[in-house]
């Protein structure tokens, strides 16, 4: 009868084993912890604002928001509407959305911030942090509303 003997595996195999596991066990964990490369890889711009945003919610009833190219306008229902020049825009990705931080300025030149979340499937949506439960839908991916400076 023959005898059985173990083939003995070399170090060096030992080693490329271990690697390829370490190597899966990375891959596995970060494909769990990863953020959503679909909402890190998305660029926010004017361009990708650009329309009228409006609200369903009835403390807003005749409100907007408008993007166009170098211009916001806020409308205010009936007080009226007031369109302010971009100056810059900030991104970050968020737990949900991603956080935007426009810097805009009136005609004296006078700097003022509108930070909010926004998702862009679906047609779009926005919120402010400091508007809970109020969500704006883009109504209209083309402006609206003429500009008008304050």
């Amino acid at each position: 009868m023959k005898k059985k003997t173990k083939t003995k595996t070399s170090p060096r195999v030992k080693t490329i084993s271990k690697v390829i596991l370490l190597c899966i066990a990375i891959g596995l964990i970060y494909i769990t912890l990863a953020p959503d490369a679909d909402v890190t890889s998305y660029r926010v711009s004017i361009a990708s604002l650009k329309g009228v945003w409006t609200t369903a919610h009835p403390e807003y009833q005749g409100r907007f928001l408008q993007f166009a190219d170098d211009v916001v306008t806020f409308g205010w229902g009936d007080k009226g509407a007031g369109s302010y020049s971009f100056g810059a825009i900030k991104t970050e990705s968020a737990e949900q959305g991603i956080l935007v931080d426009i810097r805009y300025h009136d005609i004296e030149a006078v700097d003022y911030h509108l930070r909010f979340h926004y998702v862009y499937k679906n047609g779009g949506i926005l919120w402010m942090n400091n508007q809970k439960g109020v969500y704006w839908r883009r109504t209209s991916t083309e402006p609206l509303y003429d500009p008008f400076f304050k």
